[in-house]
């Protein structure tokens, strides 16, 4: 799988990456770049991922984990780098020498347009987020806690009246 991520727009949308790199914005997307590296590249050497983001990238000098390419759109938009990587892999997947599936992580709607009908998969940024940051699911298990509540003395006299009455003519 070959995933196309819109770094900014995933930044805007997760905080997770900004906690990660305690606010510092720079340090966020190396972060984004890292962590989904390991999520989505990691286990599967097949797999290949592209980050791009605005900007110049100055301040950006941490190396590309494996499997990944990071790229900032110095003179245009990161959206502009990405539509042209979406068509480029749509004519490689064609020719039968690239990926069998492209996935377009982003909330952007030309962007998720374009790759609808070069025919990627589309996830939004908190689709996305899921998928890494995958939250804890807690299953209650009753049976191992007593759940008790307090009743007002008068009320519980009235209960125990009704619940008589009704069980004595059960009986």
């Amino acid at each position: 799988m070959y995933y196309l991520l819109d770094g900014n727009n995933i930044l805007k949308s997760t905080p997770e990456f900004l906690q990660l790199a305690n606010m510092n914005f720079v340090k966020a997307q190396y972060e984004l770049a890292s962590h989904t590296a390991r999520v989505l590249c990691g286990k599967n050497a097949g797999n290949f991922m592209t980050v791009f983001f605005d900007g110049t990238g100055l301040n950006y000098n941490f190396q590309s984990p494996p499997n990944t390419k990071v790229i900032f759109g110095k003179e245009k938009g990161a959206d502009s780098f990405i539509i042209e990587e979406i068509k480029r892999a749509h004519n490689l997947r064609m020719e039968g020498k690239y990926y069998n599936e492209v996935i377009v992580v982003t909330d952007d709607r030309e962007i998720r347009e374009c790759a609808k009908i070069f025919g990627a998969i589309n996830w939004r940024t908190k689709e996305f987020a899921e998928r890494l940051f995958p939250k804890a699911k807690k299953k209650a298990d009753l049976r191992s806690k007593t759940i008790e509540k307090d009743i007002n003395p008068a009320h519980q006299k009235k209960i125990t009246e009704e619940l008589e009455k009704y069980y004595r003519g059960k009986l």
